[in-house]
């Protein structure tokens, strides 16, 4: 194929260079819904496990967690799960008291500069 001089395109639909005026730009996918997701301030009516009272908004909600200085958790089960422990490198730990121990043995001291306040 030899290509000629002028604007092309790259048509992803039909994967080949297109001349930019047979070019159909796609027309974008829309959401089956009839409008966009909206994320309101208003939810059913909640007692506030902090002082009692039924809320409708999210917001007045949280300020009364804000001003009390508690934190707001969800029930998420993954933050009862216990975390697993790191576990030492016990070869590690056992180079390094080795070197201290032929250092100190070599007569060689840690002598660090007291620090000032």
């Amino acid at each position: 194929m030899t290509m000629i001089r002028g604007r092309w395109i790259w048509d992803k639909e039909r994967c080949e260079l297109v001349p930019a005026d047979e070019y159909q730009r796609p027309v974008p996918k829309r959401s089956a819904l009839g409008c966009p997701m909206l994320n309101l301030d208003t939810m059913p009516e909640t007692q506030s496990m902090l002082d009692g009272k039924s809320y409708t908004s999210k917001s007045k909600l949280r300020q009364t967690y804000r001003e009390a200085g508690v934190v707001e958790v969800g029930d998420d089960p993954q933050r009862y799960k216990p975390r697993e422990k790191a576990k030492p490198d016990r070869k590690k730990i056992k180079e390094a008291i080795g070197k201290a121990e032929a250092e100190f043995n070599a007569g060689r001291r840690f002598n660090p500069t007291p620090v000032q306040n």
